[in-house]
């Protein structure tokens, strides 16, 4: 079992920004730290680094991912809307049957730590936003978005169960990657 989490974003384009200040790149590394602590054996972080641009920053942290061999990759985000009442989970797929599977695992499992409104599943096409993670790489992916950082209520939140949400994470992705050995 080989589970690929990609942090969102990078260290010079960090994304969203928190109501408390915290970037996407900022709260999903330390999200992803934890993920990977619950198994260093079988789940390896992987950074986009900067450089060439965003599609070439894509291309090439998913080039690392499918050298590692990974049986699924998971990219790290959270939401963000000018209205701070905007609230929710929602995980973005490609849609291919590996990718669906992953997708209501996680989401399922997020769901039940954040315990928001659910904005469900949505499919990208590989031209769509987000598209490009979630096509890019061989092991099915999906990207995971299981709160608005611009929701103070949500923020908080998070923090308070960031560790239950690394091991929901870990366990939805590790139910996926059982049941498809």
């Amino acid at each position: 079992m080989k589970i690929a989490i990609v942090v969102g974003h990078n260290s010079r384009s960090q994304g969203a920004r928190r109501v408390d200040g915290r970037t996407e790149f900022e709260w999903n590394g330390e999200l992803a730290a934890l993920i990977q602590d619950h198994n260093p054996e079988a789940v390896r972080v992987f950074m986009r680094t900067p450089g060439g641009g965003y599609s070439a920053e894509i291309d090439r942290v998913y080039a690392e991912v499918d050298a590692w061999g990974a049986d699924c990759s998971l990219e790290l985000h959270f939401n963000g809307a000018a209205d701070p009442r905007a609230n929710g989970c929602l995980t973005l797929t490609s849609g291919t049957k590996g990718s669906l599977d992953l997708a209501a695992r996680v989401h399922r499992e997020c769901l039940l730590v954040m315990q928001g409104r659910d904005r469900g599943i949505e499919q990208r096409d590989r031209h769509e936003r987000g598209g490009r993670s979630l096509w890019q790489g061989k092991a099915p992916a999906i990207m995971t978005e299981p709160y608005f950082g611009s929701s103070a209520e949500e923020a908080r939140r998070a923090n308070a169960r960031i560790d239950q949400l690394a091991e929901a994470i870990y366990r939805g992705a590790c139910v996926f990657c059982q049941v498809k050995a």
